[in-house]
Order: C-alpha cells, then structure tokens, then sequence
C-alpha cells in the first residue's frame, strides 16, 4: 500500500476514536493494548503504550529495540518517546506537561496496580476506565483491512484444498492439524490464528475439539475450523467432510447445516442484528427437529482478533450489522457419541447483498 494512502486510513482511523473520545468529554485515551495502539498508528511491536488526545495527536511510548520498526511502519505525524524504567512513570508526565484533566483508560488493559499508580502521580487528572472503545471504531474494516482479511481467507483456503489428500483412514488428527498450520506458513501466511480444530468421528460432536492423537477411521465425519493470519488479520473457516460413506442421518444433519447457512448468510444484511442472523439459521434446525443441537452462536466478527463483536460491551447478537463489518457465519449440529457437522464461512457485510469471502466449495458433503 502506498504511504498516502496508508495516512488517509490512519487518520479516517483516528477521527472515528477521537470522535468518542469527545462524546465522553474527555481530553485523552490511554491505549495500551497492542492491537490497538496498532490500529491506530500501524506500528506492530509490543510493549508500548499510546496517549492519543481528543485533537489527534499521537503520543507513542515505547523503547530503544523498537526504534526503527517505529521509523518504518508508523508514518505520519507522532511524537515518539523511547522510554526508560517505569511506563506510568513517564505516561503521568506527559498528562501533566500537556495538561489533560480528563483522561480516558481502556479498563482491561491496565493493571490495577498501574492504574492506581496513575492516579497517584497524577492527583489532578479524573481518570474513566472505558470498555471496547477503539474496538468499536475498529468493527468496520476499511479497504486496507478488507483487502489483508481477504488475503488470509484465500490462503487459509488453499492451504485447507492441499491437505484434503492427507486425510485418509489411519492418520492421526494432531499430524493433520501440524501440516495444515505449516501450510499456513508455506502460502505466505503468519501462522495459525487459533489452536485448528480438527475432529474425527465422535470427537466430531465437539464444537471446539482441537486436534488429539486419535486416529481417522472410515465412516467418520471430520469436522476443521482453521484459519490463518496474515499481516495481523485473521480468516475462520470451517469445513466438514467424510471418509467414505457415513449414516444416513448423519449426510442428512449435513444437507441441514448447509440450508441453514444459506439462510444465515442471506440476513446478513446492513440493518439487521446478529440475532436476526441467528435465528435464521436456527429456526430451520429447529423445524427439522434438531434445535437442541445447535447451542453455540451463530457467529462473531473478525479482524486483527480471531473473536470480535462478541464481548458484553457489544455482543454480536445484539448488534446491528453495517456495510464493511465482517463476521462468520457458522451454524452445526453435534449428535452425541455419533458425530457432528459445522459449515462456516466469512462474510462481508455489502448493503443489502452480503458477500462470502471463503470460497471453498460446501453444497454437498465432501466425501474422501
């Protein structure tokens, strides 16, 4: 991306933060959360904390091993501050010189005894602890964003199609889960997002069976949730597939997971609430009379974090969808002791025509 255009989407970035921090009143926002501090000026190194203040300006404290990864990644104007000792230290003078009375603090990123040293060295300044407010502004993707999500659900995809020959009865699901996290790599992506899910057989009726010893049998359903980040963003697909021909209810819970992400995905709609989106889904598996084994979600957004829109702050459900969020969609049904089927895919949120981003195929079950 070129450097303009990669300040344009900084600074639309910061105006949606500073935005809230001016509906608060308030005169500043403490972040101290890596991702976070990353949205915002576009540095990825840890340890470091970032005073950005209701004007926009940037105020990134960090240190001398992260010097020029600050000179090459963080581009427009920001005052940099390479540290010694103690961070609240330093942050406490900084509120003083530049004045602030009123100084929001993100509540889950700060410890309690940090945040009562804050207060302490600074006597004069009312301190709010605020709860997933630059993770709001970051629910919309910009088209940078856009474009990094794409990129890891397109070769989180291809990784998935180069390890379909593996699977075969006699290979263990852990061995399995290894190569395709190597794929990730291998494709050009940073790695797993997640510990992959990859479950065979009974184990299948686990919505989160990450990989174990066991080994694949014929006549099993393997269920895979995988997903790769790439430059920070992160895909979450899942696919479920056979070894050789499985009972019938088992083909037939398949063809209902499917028909019920169909219905999902298409109230994904701009306007609508994730529980709109739920109950879509879930109103078909209820009528085929398997609600009861369907209870988890129906999904969550995603991004620089494998889980977002889904905390008490703004949980998915609740919250109405806009163009430019992305989330999953991914609806299943776990039959104990049989097994289990999850379909699920990534989708952008385009008006009234929502868009799948994770394009492997799905309508019938893949039989191996």
């Amino acid at each position: 991306m070129e450097k303009q255009e990669l300040l344009s989407l900084l600074q639309t970035r910061i105006n949606r933060v500073t935005a809230m921090i001016k509906e608060r009143q308030a005169d500043a926002l403490l972040v101290t959360r890596q991702i976070n501090y990353r949205y915002l000026t576009n540095f990825t190194g840890e340890e470091a904390q970032l005073i950005l203040t209701a004007s926009g300006d940037r105020f990134l404290y960090s240190d001398s091993r992260f010097d020029e990864q600050i000179k090459a990644q963080a581009p427009g104007e920001m005052t940099v501050i390479m540290r010694r000792g103690d961070w609240v230290v330093r942050i406490a003078e900084a509120f003083k010189k530049l004045t602030l009375h009123h100084v929001l603090v993100e509540g889950e990123f700060i410890g309690a005894s940090e945040f009562a040293e804050l207060k302490a060295t600074c006597p004069d300044v009312e301190f709010t602890l605020t709860e997933q407010l630059v993770e709001r502004a970051r629910n919309v993707k910009d088209a940078a964003e856009q474009q990094a999500l794409r990129k890891a659900i397109d070769l989180s995809a291809e990784s998935f199609k180069e390890i379909l020959p593996e699977i075969k009865p006699g290979v263990t699901e852990r061995s399995l889960a290894a190569k395709l996290d190597y794929l990730f790599k291998v494709n050009g992506g940073d790695g797993p997002s997640f510990d992959t899910i990859l479950a065979s057989g009974y184990r299948s009726a686990w919505a989160h069976g990450v990989a174990s010893d066991k080994k694949i049998q014929a006549g099993e359903l393997v269920v895979i949730d995988f997903g790769s980040y790439y430059h920070g963003y992160t895909a979450d697909i899942t696919r479920t597939v056979a070894i050789g021909q499985v009972e019938p209810e088992l083909e037939k819970i398949y063809h209902i997971v499917y028909e019920a992400q169909r219905r999902g995905i298409a109230a994904a709609v701009d306007g609508n609430t994730g529980r709109q989106v739920d109950q879509a889904a879930r109103s078909y598996i209820e009528e085929q009379g398997y609600g009861q084994y369907f209870g988890h979600g129906i999904g969550h957004g995603i991004g620089l974090e494998i889980h977002e829109l889904c905390s008490p702050a703004f949980p998915f459900g609740k919250e109405k969808l806009q163009d430019g969020i992305i989330h999953t969609v991914e609806p299943g049904i776990y039959l104990p002791g049989k097994g289990g089927v999850r379909i699920e895919d990534d989708v952008l949120v385009n008006g009234q025509h929502p868009e799948t981003l994770s394009k492997l195929p799905k309508k019938d079950l893949l039989v191996l």
